[in-house]
Order: structure tokens, then C-alpha cells, then sequence
């Protein structure tokens, strides 16, 4: 299962609460900005990286629209 890792702890909640927020990922904090990510269905593990990769980047988007700097690392 693929790990993020946020550059700030303290937006590890609103991440978790966007991931979660659909209803085939699987997300769980596992150290102070460190989340697990699983992609539940049909994926191959390099689909579910895209998949996830692409909901990151999405949520970084809004997340700096609103004027915050984040960056989330994908392992």
C-alpha cells in the first residue's frame, strides 16, 4: 500500500478527510503526517498509484488555491 508523506503534520486530517470522503479508498494515518493508501477494486499496483497520485495532486490544488502550501510525497 502506497504511503504519503505531507510536509506539514498538521493537514494530515483534512487529507485523510478527502480521501475518505470516497467511497473506494482506504486511508489511515500511520505517523504524524504519514498516511496508508489503498485503492479498493481492480487495480494493479501501478493503477492504484495513478489513481491515488491523481487525487493528491487534485486535493494539493485546492489546498493552494485557498493559499496553502503543501506538498505531499507519494511512496
Amino acid at each position: 500500500m502506497p504511503t504519503l508523506r505531507l510536509n506539514d503534520p498538521a493537514l494530515a486530517d483534512d487529507l485523510l478527510v478527502e480521501l475518505r470522503s470516497h467511497g473506494d479508498i482506504l486511508a489511515e494515518e500511520i505517523g504524524p503526517g504519514s498516511i496508508r493508501v489503498s485503492v479498493l477494486g481492480s487495480y494493479s499496483a501501478e493503477g492504484m498509484r495513478v489513481a491515488i497520485y491523481l487525487h493528491v495532486r487534485a486535493w494539493e490544488a485546492a489546498q493552494r488555491a485557498k493559499g496553502i502550501d503543501v506538498r505531499v510525497e507519494l511512496d
